[in-house]
């Protein structure tokens, strides 16, 4: 069974999007349209949107995003870039291209990954006891998105994850269980672009690591932005975006 995809644009350039946990691909609409000039792919990660009932590990995930994003441009946001990552090194040549927003190769040390299993879990659990749409008022609270914006569109499109499905995508997809892709960084051949906001510190500096790292590779911190950079300052994002394309 494949994830579910939805195509649209007009243009000369083809993209692929993957989103971040709790969402669906709709949410990269209002980004993607901002780009502009491009057929756009919006994929639905496994256990999100139409794909609910699909479970993939994240090596599972990085091949049949290879598959669906083949010679285009690969986007991946917060767990989205995650899963994005997999599929560049699993298959360094099936995409033209690579941007990660507000993404990490991963834990090194091992007790801390297994600390995030167990918190990982734990969240899981509260997702299945609580529900979804009073779990996405909670995960929206985080300090993580700390000064962003939610409209009512988004928060409806996000509870139309299960909890099953969201608690499941933890518990297979979840950091925790993501082993470290730092040492194979330096395997990805293809152009790419690393975006993360200013209010983002934890990540801007797994970003600026990620450059020193990837050969070739690209960063734009956005301002006025936190962990989803994109929808924070959507017009912002499609001038990086188009930039790194004309450079």
């Amino acid at each position: 069974m494949s994830l579910h995809t939805v195509t649209s644009g007009d243009g000369s350039r083809e993209f692929c999007f993957v989103h971040g946990f709790t969402q669906t691909g709709k949410s990269w609409t209002t980004a993607a349209q901002a780009i502009g000039d491009s057929i756009n792919t919006f994929v639905d990660a496994p256990n999100h949107g139409e794909s609910q009932g699909i479970s993939l590990t994240l090596q599972e995930t990085g091949d049949e995003l290879a598959d669906i994003a083949f010679g285009k441009i690969l986007v991946g946001y917060s767990m989205g870039a995650r899963m994005a990552l997999h599929a560049a090194i699993q298959h360094p040549y099936a995409m033209t291209g690579l941007i990660l927003v507000s993404g990490t190769p991963g834990i090194e040390d091992d007790a801390e990954r297994e600390a995030r299993v167990q918190a990982d879990e734990e969240l899981a659990s509260r997702i299945e006891m609580i529900g979804t749409s009073a779990f996405i008022q909670e995960w929206i609270r985080q300090p993580l998105f700390a000064k962003s914006k939610f409209s009512d569109e988004e928060i409806q499109d996000r509870c139309k994850n299960t909890p099953t499905s969201l608690a499941t995508s933890l518990r297979t997809c979840g950091t925790g269980q993501q082993e470290s892709l730092w040492s194979q960084l330096q395997e990805i051949k293809i152009p790419v672009l690393l975006i993360c906001g200013t209010r983002d510190e934890k990540f801007v500096e797994i970003a600026k690591r990620m450059n020193q790292m990837i050969s070739g590779s690209t960063m734009r911190i956005i301002d006025k932005a936190g962990h989803n950079a994109h929808l924070d300052q959507p017009e912002d994002f499609a001038q990086a975006v188009n930039w790194w394309l004309q450079s």
